[in-house]
């Protein structure tokens, strides 16, 4: 399957899905809602292949040591919620999430063989 329709997919689960799912979660905690955006979806050159997405979130979540641990497990749900929903589109290979990150060189790759 292509990239653009992976993420055109995945934006919509976002949205009809885990966006009104994990806002819940963050009202019984007394936060504010949540919002996903996928920034972009890449196909790592490894073998087998590590595919990375980066997700955007609104208000902005960042992995760190210092989080809390409602904010670690909140995030390993999120995660585990985009690695099944990869799967069920026929996606077997490891899900790395970057959280409000963006890939590292200037032809969106993770690799310079591009």
């Amino acid at each position: 399957m292509e990239v653009e329709s992976i993420k055109k997919y995945l934006q919509n689960y976002l949205d009809f899905v885990l966006n009104e799912r994990y806002s819940k979660k963050r009202e019984e905690i007394g936060l504010s809602p949540i919002e996903f955006q996928v920034y972009d979806i890449i196909k790592g050159s490894y073998q087998p292949p590590i595919i990375h997405v980066f997700l955007d979130s609104e208000p902005e979540m960042k992995r760190s040591f210092a989080n809390k641990p409602w904010a670690k497990m909140f995030m390993n749900e999120v995660e585990k919620d985009i690695e099944n929903f990869m799967k069920s589109v026929s996606i077997r290979f490891k899900i790395k999430v970057h959280w409000n990150k963006r890939p590292i060189f200037k032809n969106d790759s993770l690799h310079t063989t591009d």
